[in-house]
């Protein structure tokens, strides 16, 4: 009786394991078709004081003034809107005045997907998976 249920158990929560991964797999397998969100990983030693996300030779941008303070992550999910294909850019000022542009998704046709933006005070990496 006792072996019947430590079965039952191991069982159980072995279950609540795959679903609780297969969940997880799902999301990230749909990740690269939802809106379009950016994430900024402000690793540097200065604060981060604006943000604006754009559309490359568009009329379409969005300014965010929330600082984002050294060591913080922040994401942004912009509402910018496209007609046919282009490409999406990050402008950043910190706290110092200096600006810093990056394209942040090379090519989308739906502005789906999602970037990572770290900046550090050796520079800019950018991981981009974009539709």
């Amino acid at each position: 009786m006792m072996k019947r249920r430590f079965f039952i158990g191991i069982a159980i929560f072995s279950m609540g394991i795959v679903i609780a991964f297969g969940i997880s797999t799902v999301s990230n397998i749909l990740s690269p078709f939802k809106s379009f969100s950016l994430t900024v990983d402000n690793q540097s030693d200065v604060d981060i004081s604006s943000i604006e996300i754009g559309l490359i030779h568009m009329d379409s941008k969005e300014l965010f003034t929330s600082p984002i303070k050294k060591g913080q992550t922040k994401k942004f999910k912009p509402k910018l809107g496209l007609s046919g294909e282009g490409a999406i850019y990050l402008k950043y000022t910190d706290a110092k005045g200096q600006s810093t542009q990056e394209t942040v998704c090379g090519y989308t046709e739906y502005l789906s997907g999602y970037s990572t933006v770290t900046i550090t005070n050796e520079g800019t990496t950018v991981v981009q998976q974009c539709n």
